[in-house]
């Protein structure tokens, strides 16, 4: 029995096969004898909310952040994301433009309105409930801003997620590491990947990964590739 987002799934260990009812009407067949390992999330879906961090009335606290093609706009609360964001709190600190014009341009990153206040409600929603979870539908959006914004618990916490998060394909989460300093993640691969599919995943990306992999990462994945100690334990020979 396991709980994913408020969800709840059986599976029945005393069979070879369940079949899953999708909320598509669609059938998905597990076969348990050949799948050791299962992960099923339910995600329960959330109103967006139109603004988690509305301004309040206090004169010269509005921010305004601009978003894609600057048709977009929404107006936050500035003290409220100094309060969660060292980098906000280092540009309207100074004199900079954003402090000048009480504005914030979010256009080259490359996200919606809608990620934007999800990302807003995810914050908000931590310092009130201490419930923020990513999910694979929001894990890349809530890590890059979170990178933006340099707010580390929850870049952490998207670090973490990201592990397990099969629905992300392994090579792409691979190229996050170096681009996020995803120290979790980088263990992972270093540390928890089953040898056999280390090499096999190197040996098949090998031409993808090499432009966005750094000097000392290959060395460590190398060393580990190689240790002969390990390859004794996992029971497997080159």
């Amino acid at each position: 029995m396991a709980w994913f987002g408020g969800g709840q799934l059986r599976l029945n260990k005393y069979v070879s096969a369940d079949t899953i009812t999708l909320n598509g009407g669609g059938t998905a067949v597990i076969d348990c004898d050949n799948s050791p390992s299962v992960v099923i999330r339910i995600l329960k879906k959330r109103q967006v909310i139109a603004n988690p961090c509305p301004p309040p009335s206090s004169p010269g606290d509005d921010l305004t952040v601009h978003i894609g093609d600057r048709q977009q706009q929404v107006t936050v609360s500035a003290r409220w994301l100094m309060s969660v964001s060292p980098a906000v709190e280092g540009m309207l600190s100074v004199d900079m433009k954003e402090k000048q014009q009480q504005t914030l341009n979010l256009d080259p990153h490359g996200i919606t309105m809608e990620q934007f206040m999800q990302f807003l409600e995810t914050v908000n929603d931590h310092f009130q409930h201490d419930q923020t979870l990513p999910n694979p539908t929001n894990v890349l959006v809530l890590l890059k801003l979170a990178d933006h914004f340099q707010i580390d618990w929850l870049k952490e916490r998207c670090d973490a997620h990201l592990i397990n998060c099969v629905e992300i394909p392994l090579v792409e989460r691979f190229l996050l590491i170096e681009r996020y300093r995803l120290n979790k993640l980088k263990n992972f691969f270093l540390r928890s990947l089953h040898l056999v599919n280390l090499r096999k995943f190197i040996k098949t990306n090998r031409e993808q990964l090499s432009p966005y992999i750094s000097k000392e990462f290959l060395v460590d994945l190398t060393n580990r590739i190689c240790d002969k100690q390990e390859e004794a334990l996992d029971g497997c020979f080159s």
